[in-house]
């Protein structure tokens, strides 16, 4: 046994010796640990959150007219005390909603709504107070309540106030933009391994994101006008789960039929889209294939983003049956570069939604109340950019979605005039606002003379940019995070074959398309970016592996061999390359040519579509001495399959030498052979 194994083994056995005394300290330390924390539990009564107390507060509508009073009502949580004191609500002036803090500048009105109130352990109390009595205006206010003894804030809770007069001037107009996506729901295989997504199709009981609220609303708010981004890759899972399929999980596989109640949920979805895609009060705009960061796409220098929409454009008129192509585009997270921007203008759409902070980033002149922008790159692409209200964009769909902020922030946008439209824009790609909350707001909109919504479209068409292109100056350089920059080494890696077989083959074939959407399926910001988790880049690490062992085996049926005269008397020669593709579409690659010494009169290399099957090439060089012949198929440079074979160049003086060698060479023989019979003659 050599000493390295033995080593090894000695290793394993000392590691198995400490096993049990390192067990026994980590659950030692547990226990101590969890001690500990049952003594402060029964020392305190609760934990620290619920010792401080809180008050959840609400309100009985979520727009007030002036005159009108308002209502709150509060569940209150004591942590565990027995308290006592006044409900105080204080009011502050109208505010940002995205302000770092709205409450830094003093009350503008304190009104008692309870006096001595008593709590221990939770309460609840609806008590009311008119706007006059708030001293509030048109706007939308944050404000306080709180139950106080003394001049002590006991416990507190906060919400957010909408009032505005409708007789001030016209109606607001309000677009709505809303995202529907799905993280992937397959493996690398393309099996389902989660009904997440059937989940969300099902009638009862339906799921907070449910998908089939969407058509619900599209039927109940008929006035309300809602755009919609819905990611393309829904519908391929969507249209699959519908026709029947397998499930895969840590039990087994399990098939679901097209007539099973799973397979019927997912066909009511899509069913449900398409109802959406014929009604009036409904647009579509063109997605990526995945809701991928474009940005970081164009960081890399890939033209990935062209691509994504493309097939992305293809899936929704296909699966929704549109009459005519989207004019707008969604760029995911609202999200857009300098060296992005051109992705959105190469979809041939009219318009995009940007983040309002993007504003920043513009270089030229804006003129004050211009709603939206003809925005260009540094190459000259454009495509008109609205910018979206940040507060109300915020305030609803946010990942703590808040209805009255949402409404506080329309208060303010009326309360100031102007002749901009107001777009509250879903920056994320499924939206935390659940059904319900989703009610609440649309309900309110519907019975608001002064709010009137309007698709994208109709704001392209009432507001469109009379203003001169201004340029977009803006960079970003990925995420520095462990995982996403772990994540970002294999993508690229694998990016590269993927661009590879990608120009060597015809787009249309189905393997490409189906690699396409691998790859586009492993840039989804689900696997990478500030969301991003480990056990999800594990699955687009899968998917990345999948794609790497496709193309290295789609290569793999690929040949070159070389082969040369044995011997050659001229400098001139001719080698026979035969090339090989063992694959069932073809190829368009390029053939490298390379020797020391050796020319190649008809050029060193030449672009060839290779079919199924097997093809030689006579390939002409000039060679002035011994050398060798290398020959690759290529694509971007990068070699598939090469090999080389040897140049062997005799001249007349080298004919020479070969005879006199040869010569010497055979005398010789004949001279061993005489000498050995003559020895064996005499000793006879």
């Amino acid at each position: 046994m050599s000493s390295s194994v033995r080593s090894s083994q000695s290793a394993r056995h000392a590691s198995a010796r400490h096993m049990p005394i390192a067990a026994f300290i980590y659950l030692s330390a547990a226990a101590i640990l969890f001690a500990l924390t049952l003594m402060n539990v029964l020392w305190t009564g609760s934990s620290a959150d619920a010792a401080s107390g809180v008050i959840t507060v609400s309100t009985d509508k979520l727009v007030y007219h002036t005159g009108d009073s308002v209502v709150f009502n509060m569940i209150l949580d004591s942590g565990g005390r027995n308290l006592s004191g006044d409900l105080v609500v204080r009011v502050y002036p109208a505010a940002s909603y995205t302000a770092p803090n709205p409450y830094a500048a003093a009350p503008m009105s304190e009104t008692r709504l309870h006096k001595d109130y008593n709590l221990s352990g939770q309460g609840t109390s609806s008590d009311g107070a008119s706007l006059s009595d708030l001293k509030v205006g048109p706007g939308g206010y944050p404000y306080k309540v709180s139950l106080v003894s003394g001049n002590e804030e006991t416990v507190t809770g906060t919400g957010w106030l909408a009032v505005v007069d409708p007789a001030a001037h016209g109606p607001l107009d309000l677009a709505l933009l809303w995202t529907v996506g799905s993280s992937p729901q397959r493996d690398e295989t393309g099996r389902f391994i989660s009904t997440a997504l059937v989940d969300r199709c099902r009638g009862n009981p339906r799921t907070p994101d449910t998908i089939l609220q969407h058509p619900d609303f599209t039927q109940k708010f008929p006035r309300i006008k809602t755009t919609y981004a819905v990611e393309a890759s829904l519908f391929d899972q969507l249209e699959d789960l519908a026709g029947g399929f397998e499930l895969v999980s840590g039990e087994g596989s399990k098939s679901y039929p097209a007539d099973s109640a799973e397979a019927e949920a997912a066909s009511g979805c899509l069913a449900g889209l398409q109802f959406m895609a014929k009604s009036s009060n409904t647009q579509f705009i063109s997605t990526p294939y995945s809701f991928a960061s474009l940005p970081l796409l164009a960081k890399q220098g890939w033209d990935d983003g062209n691509g994504q929409y493309r097939i992305g454009h293809d899936i929704l008129t296909n699966a929704l049956s549109l009459p005519a192509v989207p004019e707008g585009a969604y760029a995911p997270g609202l999200d857009v570069t300098t060296d992005s921007l051109r992705y959105l203008a190469a979809t041939g759409g009219e318009y995009t939604v940007l983040s309002g902070a993007a504003r920043t980033f513009i270089q030229g002149r804006l003129p004050a109340g211009a709603p939206s922008y003809r925005v260009r790159d540094l190459s000259g692409e454009r495509i008109t950019a609205f910018f979206a209200n940040d507060d109300v964009s915020a305030a609803l769909f946010s990942d703590a979605p808040n209805p009255a902020g949402f409404m506080a922030s329309l208060a303010n946008a009326y309360t100031a005039g102007g002749s901009q439209p107001v777009i509250a824009a879903s920056f994320a790609s499924n939206p935390a606002l659940s059904a319900d909350q989703r009610q609440l707001v649309y309900a309110t909109i519907d019975q608001e003379p002064w709010l009137n919504t309007l698709t994208l479209n109709e704001v392209r068409q009432k507001y469109r940019p009379n203003t001169q292109p201004v340029t977009l100056l803006r960079y970003l350089d990925p995420a520095e995070d462990y995982l996403t920059q772990t994540y970002y080494q294999k993508l690229d890696a694998v990016h590269e074959r993927f661009e590879d077989y990608r120009l060597a083959v015809d787009s249309e074939i189905p393997e490409m398309v189906g690699l396409a959407k691998e790859m586009y399926t492993a840039e989804s910001s689900y696997f990478i970016g500030a969301g991003a988790r480990p056990e999800t880049a594990n699955q687009g690490l899968a998917y990345l592996n999948a794609i790497d062992g496709f193309t290295s085996s789609q290569f793999d049926k690929l040949g070159v061999d070389v082969s040369t005269p044995l011997l050659q008397r001229n400098s001139d020669g001719e080698a026979t390359v035969t090339l090989v593709n063992n694959n069932p579409y073809a190829f368009n690659v390029d053939l490298s040519l390379a020797g020391d010494g050796v020319e190649f009169p008809n050029g060193s290399d030449q672009h060839l579509r290779l079919e199924t099957g097997r093809v030689e090439i006579g390939v002409p060089f000039h060679s002035d001495g011994w050398s060798k012949i290398h020959a690759g198929v290529t694509s971007r440079g990068h070699t598939l399959v090469e090999d080389s074979a040897g140049v062997h160049l005799i001249t007349s003086r080298g004919w020479i030498v070969i005879i006199v060698a040869l010569a010497a060479i055979i005398g010789g023989a004949a001279y061993v052979i005489i000498v050995t019979r003559k020895r064996r003659f005499e000793g006879s």
